[in-house]
């Protein structure tokens, strides 16, 4: 708890620098008036221009680590409203550099744009990532290690006043991978290029898209990689998710995040970390992939009062098909995962709903924190 308080702390002193208007007269107070907690509403109401944001790292398959973040805001977070009275995000560019105690860095530039009132919406990720990580089959790990350039970009349209989006994306990554898998018929070592174009689905009635309370957000999307994209690899990908925010009574939320991937191709058209992996809060990333993924997970959480919620999270989740250098498993074949944990949320911007916390989570074969902005699944 002290090491959150002192991390905010820190963060909320190096965003004071970037507030436009340094009159002393118009000084920003930390404090709630109405509860006098410590609050952020005035600040993120008001602030714009660059904002310096640490970042932590508590991913256990890629260690303890942290970085920074210089953002631009656009315009400032309290947003404008359009013509129908819905509130729209200020469009946010930044670059970042991060680092991990077992040798991954990752550094880039990024935009999310809203644009045309909110009915368009565009993601654009351009980075040089370094990546060591771990992957395994049948019990025994291997040593993943990708560098090279990376590109994403995506636009999605709102349908009318609707709360649909359809939407066109494209990947592109060039990139050294060195990887050890002695049981493997094919060798994906070397230079690599990975290419895919895909059509994105969406609907979004969240009330908050950082901490929401209530509403849906349905996500599918198909992924083609093509060589005629600039892909090495050939095959499609599918992916769907759900996440469900129920207010049961003022206190209590009972929440829902299902999701689905799965591959079709020739499996020697697929590179052992293009796999699906199982991701859950407590299970290493990658540290369970396979042909098909479906996850469940629930969250109940419990207003102790107007800025505190405790909460407990449980999921389960099952990699099946076919297995990187293993045999093929059906989906009763296959292993439950399970994972859960317990955490907390303070409000720490009411005007936003914006909540921050920890959460300790466990599987079979791990225990982790992670450090929390707003929800844990993340939909921004």
């Amino acid at each position: 708890m002290r090491f959150i308080f002192f991390f905010f702390c820190f963060f909320f002193f190096l965003l004071q620098y970037s507030y436009a208007d340094n009159n002393a007269s118009n000084q920003i107070s930390f404090v709630d008036k109405e509860d006098g907690h410590f609050d952020v509403s005035e600040y993120m109401s008001q602030a714009y221009g660059f904002v310096p944001v640490p970042i932590l790292i508590t991913e256990p398959s890629v260690g303890y680590g942290g970085g920074l973040a210089l953002v631009y805001l656009h315009n400032k977070l309290v947003g404008e409203k359009s013509a129908t009275g819905r509130r729209i995000p200020p469009s946010i560019s930044g670059l970042m550099f991060a680092a991990t105690e077992n040798g991954t860095k990752v550094g880039g530039a990024f935009h999310q744009g809203y644009w045309k009132e909110d009915t368009i919406r565009t993601s654009t990720y351009i980075g040089g990532p370094n990546v060591y990580i771990d992957m395994y089959t049948q019990g025994r790990a291997f040593n993943l290690n990708l560098q090279g350039l990376f590109l994403y970009q995506n636009i999605k349209v709102r349908i009318d006043e609707s709360n649909f989006f359809l939407g066109l994306s494209y990947m592109g990554m060039k990139t050294k991978v060195s990887i050890n898998l002695p049981s493997l018929d094919t060798d994906f070592s070397g230079d690599v290029s990975i290419a895919s174009a895909g059509i994105i689905a969406e609907y979004d009635s969240r009330d908050n898209t950082l901490s929401p309370n209530t509403g849906l957000l349905l996500s599918a999307k198909g992924l083609l990689y093509d060589e005629a994209l600039g892909s090495d690899y050939n095959f499609e990908s599918y992916q769907s998710s759900a996440l469900i925010y129920n207010q049961f009574t003022p206190k209590i939320n009972i929440d829902f995040n299902l999701i689905a991937d799965t591959l079709v191709g020739d499996k020697k058209e697929i590179a052992p970390y293009l796999y699906p992996f199982v991701s859950m809060r407590g299970v290493p990333m990658m540290r369970y992939q396979g042909e098909h993924i479906l996850i469940a997970q629930t969250q109940l959480s419990y207003a102790l009062n107007t800025r505190w919620k405790a909460l407990g999270f449980v999921g389960v989740g099952k990699a099946f098909g076919e297995q990187i250098a293993a045999p093929s498993l059906s989906f009763s074949q296959a292993p439950n995962i399970y994972a859960g944990g317990l955490g907390f949320r303070y409000l720490i911007a009411k005007k936003f709903g914006l909540r921050v916390g920890l959460d300790i989570a466990k599987s079979k074969e791990d225990e982790a924190f992670y450090i929390q902005f707003g929800t844990a699944w993340k939909g921004l």
